[in-house]
């Protein structure tokens, strides 16, 4: 029997529990009998993305400040285009060398609006495969608040048009 793929898109920003619970889930589904690959674009964490998945690592970025304001490099200097346009192919590259049956983003689009430039291309290649892949959007069950008008519209339209399934996940202790 043919074991299923999975495809998982993580960014972390600022620290690592975007990583660590995207790295948690992995590890669940290398050991349900997935091949896993994760896919990470933030700065190299020793122990990340962990043992049984393949690892893809994108250019690192993080963020310019504790407000998410803009996008840096590891050396602090601003991303451009070039730079972006580079993530998003490799990005997609490593898509379709995966050839996943299920397809799994972090935060997006509930989160990580500033990560669009490649998410939303993924999305269209995701849509335009055949067979398409399940897309699951992974987020904690505390996001944070939208503030700017039409923030949530968006979310729920991106939903409603790409997504398959919302994976909500917390600890049930906390409840």
């Amino acid at each position: 029997m043919k074991r299923l793929r999975a495809f998982f898109y993580v960014q972390h920003l600022l620290g690592i529990g975007h990583l660590a619970r995207a790295s948690r889930i992995a590890a669940a589904l290398a050991d349900g009998g997935f091949d896993v690959t994760v896919v990470t674009g933030g700065a190299p964490i020793a122990g990340f993305p962990g043992l049984g998945v393949k690892s893809v690592t994108l250019p690192p970025v993080t963020s310019g400040d504790e407000g998410f304001s803009g996008l840096v490099d590891l050396q602090g200097k601003p991303i451009d285009d070039d730079f972006k346009k580079r993530r998003s192919e490799m990005l997609l590259q490593a898509f379709r060398d995966c050839r996943p049956d299920i397809v799994i983003v972090e935060a997006f689009p509930f989160g990580r609006r500033q990560m669009r430039f490649e998410l939303l291309p993924l999305v269209e290649a995701i849509d335009a495969t055949s067979p398409r892949p399940l897309l699951v959007t992974s987020v904690r069950d505390i996001l944070q608040e939208r503030v700017k008008p039409g923030r949530n519209e968006e979310t729920v339209d991106l939903i409603n048009r790409h997504f398959d399934l919302v994976m909500v996940h917390g600890d049930p202790a906390f409840a």
